[in-house]
């Protein structure tokens, strides 16, 4: 059993607990050793599991190899985190995909990610590392999701489909097949992405439209 610190004491960090949780149940893999997190707070529990403290001192306090999941939201936040992690002497754990997720042939998912309850994978989709597959999903066939990309509950990626490292699709929203989101950029709640989007823009409604773009540093 290897030793798993979830970085992050907030609701993400719950559904990824539950998540390990199901998929120890089939097969056993982690000891849960608690979560970590920055914000102050009395020492306790959170979720029935040991709150660690920040993460350099969960680092400091645990013996022997740890892998850690980073169960936050905010991308950005998220890709530092790893970082902090990563410079403690911690591994990123394989990915958390719940035992309910439909994983096709040819679908491959990087280390650190996680694919919530009920989503579907499909053929030879891609999924990088550190990435959010939030529960309810679709991930069209053929599909690239970069590094730290989040697709949030109920969203569907159809086929063909690329999400740029860091990019985010909100709950419910729809890419159109082959459609391209760029990297960092927002596709809105409820939204439908008949086009691509450019880097760092943010896209909302049906169809979605640009409403921020980053400014030009030409």
């Amino acid at each position: 059993m290897e030793t798993l610190v979830i970085i992050g004491a907030g609701g993400f960090g719950k559904e990824a607990a539950w998540a390990v949780a199901r998929m120890n149940a089939i097969v056993p893999r982690y000891t849960l050793a608690g979560f970590c997190d920055d914000r102050p707070g009395p020492a306790g529990t959170h979720y029935g599991l040991p709150l660690l403290g920040p993460l350099e001192k969960a680092a400091a306090s645990l013996k022997g190899p740890v892998a850690f999941y980073c169960a936050i939201g905010a991308n950005a936040v998220r890709e530092k985190l790893v970082d902090r992690a990563l410079a403690a002497g911690w591994f990123p754990c394989e990915a958390i995909v719940d035992p309910s997720v439909i994983v096709a042939p040819g679908a491959t998912v990087g280390g650190g990610s996680y694919i919530g309850a009920g989503s579907i994978l499909s053929p030879d989709c891609r999924l990088g590392s550190h990435v959010i597959v939030n529960q309810h999903c679709s991930i069209g066939h053929d599909s690239v999701t970069a590094d730290f990309a989040q697709v949030c509950p109920g969203a569907r990626v159809n086929g063909e489909c690329v999400l740029g490292r860091s990019a985010f699709v909100g709950s419910g929203a729809v890419l159109k097949q082959g459609v391209r989101l760029g990297v960092g950029a927002v596709l809105g709640a409820a939204s439908f992405a008949v086009k691509d989007i450019a880097d760092g823009c943010t896209a909302i409604g049906n169809p979605a439209r640009v409403i921020f773009q980053p400014p030009s540093h030409s």
